[in-house]
């Protein structure tokens, strides 16, 4: 398998994206269908009534896991876009930093600029650094993200059928 590079991953993305807002409205249809056909055998069926009203539960909840996958690669896709404009910055900074490091010689010992060029030239290679790695942080930031996917999917849900999920 080739390993792909960001713009393909965000594709990916926004295929997934687009894949689960077909299937969230596929199972929204089901559920109209099911409280229409749940509202015409409440008096004669009380039964199958429940079922359907179960049923109804059901798929509101899977549309509430995958409004949560929804938002989580809407944030991924945004963060990921925001690395991809990162890069094109560092890649543009990166050969003014190694410029400035070659004058930097010419200067020599000077005590006025030395320090100040060195120090500049120093804190941009951390930043600029074209082999830097993705630093993942605690897991207290996945909880995070999972709490405002969560936060959001909720609203989208009760905004959608006007109730608490």
């Amino acid at each position: 398998m080739k390993k792909k590079g960001l713009p393909e991953i965000i594709t990916d993305i926004r295929l997934t994206i687009h894949r689960i807002d077909a299937f969230i409205a596929r199972i929204d249809n089901r559920i109209k269908t099911l409280e229409e056909l749940s509202l015409y055998n409440i008096g004669r069926f009380n039964y199958l009534s429940k079922e359907y009203y179960k049923e109804i539960e059901i798929n509101k909840n899977i549309i509430f896991n995958l409004l949560k996958v929804r938002v989580l690669l809407e944030i991924l896709e945004i963060r990921l876009e925001t690395l991809m404009i990162l890069n094109s910055l560092k890649d543009y900074i990166y050969p003014v930093v190694k410029a400035l490091e070659s004058l930097r010689g010419s200067l020599g010992n000077s005590i006025e600029f030395g320090p100040l060029i060195d120090d500049i030239i120093l804190n941009l290679s951390y930043t600029v650094h074209p082999e830097a790695q993705i630093v993942l942080k605690e897991s207290e930031e996945v909880k995070k993200v999972l709490e405002e996917a969560e936060k959001i999917a909720n609203e989208e849900l009760k905004e959608k059928y006007k109730a608490p999920a």
